[in-house]
């Protein structure tokens, strides 16, 4: 079978190496070799082992779809297994689908890339089998803040703009800013966004990990990754898909001890006429951690573990470009911080955006549209006259919709943009009866009275056709 032909790995084996006041240690074990992975915090933080444990393990996952045995080296209990195990075949089914077949980049080798009979339920789902040393029976944790929020921060439009909206509208509880820095460059995309909210803001949270170099130690041992395209410069992994659990699993410890019991994510809309499945297959096109049904997940997780928190989106029934319209209009100084771009670099002290990736064209796009100027979030003007002809040539992770609303809007294609008014309203996704409610009572009417002041109407599907309603 296909997926016994590119298991790599033996077994994988995570253990709590120490756990300190503002730092985890852990040993990944991986056949003969070891990597001690590192969560630095920068706050005091007081965790066990389990939830140590669970932390270590996100970033694994990534590539257990290449893995005879994941071994839990630390007390999990039985809601521990459960998530873990799901999240191990999702996983399998994204890496399967979007990064080996459906892929963007040369990265894997051709002698494993599946033959037509070889894309089935068996070989997507992976074969890893899950053991766990050590047993643990829970724990109770203190009710927690329904008005607390912590806001998942990047740098980029849709955490500006969530923090934005709360800082304005959460006069009862408390906001915390969460940012992660992986080493390596991607901490450039969110450094001038930190270094603002460090100066301006009370609550500011971060974690340091060296998850970056983690994973490219472990692509060298996946035999089939052509290892010399793995450095090559792409706005996509070469196999990470599972990105959004390892953040969102570090904060537990803030959430427990700062009583916080909302984690507001950055999942803007995206078109569900639009997610079908692969050849009779589940799955999320790369973004089930940016999707309704991860968000969910993990509430009930969450909940099952006593530990009250709501993991969720405000955005998620709007489109980027209203995103981009509302921090730029209502909360101008945050969106001078913005930098969306996959390949960021430092030019005297300053943090740029390339200008050329798909991040960027998408940005661009947005802003342009709304008859708003890139420069004042550092595009240069050599980017604005090329943007024409790099958005052509781009692959955009937009909605067709949404490329069509945009590109007509500007004249870049023939069309009445209209057409997709859609685009510029809020929308009832299938999983709700009225809009925003997966949003909190206590939150929801604030924000749907901000998001109605920026849009066209309401839009629900109506026999495949987005509807005003």
């Amino acid at each position: 079978m296909y997926i016994d032909n590119i298991i790599s790995i033996n077994e994988i084996r995570v253990r709590v190496e120490k756990i300190e006041r503002r730092r985890i240690t852990g040993d990944i074990s991986f056949d003969n070799n070891h990597f001690k992975l590192i969560f630095t915090y920068n706050d005091d933080i007081y965790t066990d082992e389990n939830i140590a444990g669970l932390i270590l393990t996100m970033p694994v996952i990534n590539f257990t779809y290449f893995t005879g045995k994941l071994i839990l080296d630390y007390p999990t209990s039985a809601d521990d297994l459960d998530i873990i195990k799901k999240f191990i075949k999702i996983n399998a089914r994204e890496v399967f689908i979007n990064k080996i077949i459906n892929r963007r980049y040369d990265f894997i080798k051709e002698e494993y890339i599946p033959k037509e009979e070889d894309i089935n339920e068996y070989n997507a789902s992976g074969i890893t089998e899950v053991i766990a040393t050590v047993k643990h029976n829970g724990r109770k944790y203190p009710d927690l803040d329904k008005n607390n929020t912590i806001i998942m921060s990047s740098g980029g439009k849709e955490s500006l703009l969530g923090y934005g909206i709360f800082n304005e509208i959460n006069v009862k509880g408390k906001n915390f800013s969460y940012f992660f820095e992986e080493s390596g460059s991607h901490w450039l995309t969110a450094k001038t966004a930190y270094d603002y909210y460090i100066k301006n803001f009370e609550n500011v949270r971060k974690t340091w990990s060296n998850i970056d170099r983690f994973y490219h130690e472990m692509m060298k041992y996946i035999k089939i990754l052509k290892i010399d395209k793995i450095n090559i410069r792409a706005d996509d992994y070469p196999l990470q898909v599972f990105i959004f659990p390892v953040y969102i699993f570090s904060i537990i410890p803030y959430l427990i001890k700062n009583s916080i019991g909302n984690i507001i994510m950055g999942d803007e809309f995206d078109d569900p006429r639009n997610m079908g499945d692969f050849h009779g297959i589940k799955y999320y096109y790369g973004i089930f951690d940016q999707t309704y049904d991860f968000n969910r997940m993990m509430t009930q997780y969450f909940k099952k573990k006593n530990i009250n928190s709501k993991v969720y989106s405000i955005v998620y029934p709007i489109t980027g470009y209203v995103e981009e319209k509302i921090l730029e209009r209502r909360y101008h100084d945050l969106y001078l911080n913005q930098r969306s771009c996959h390949s960021c670099h430092e030019r005297d002290h300053v943090i740029y955006p390339c200008g050329k990736c798909t991040k960027c064209m998408g940005i661009l796009l947005f802003i342009e549209a709304n008859g708003n100027d890139p420069s004042e979030i550092l595009y240069s003007d050599g980017d604005k006259l090329m943007f024409k002809k790099r958005v052509f040539k781009s692959r955009l992770r937009l909605d067709p919709d949404e490329i069509n609303f945009t590109e007509m809007k500007l004249g870049y294609m023939p069309g009445d943009y209209k057409q997709y008014n859609h685009v510029d309203g809020i929308h009832i996704l299938p999983f709700e009866d009225e809009p925003l409610l997966e949003i909190p009572g206590n939150f929801r009417d604030s924000i749907y009275g901000i998001f109605q002041e920026y849009t066209n109407g309401i839009y629900k599907l109506n026999d495949g056709q987005w509807s005003e309603t």
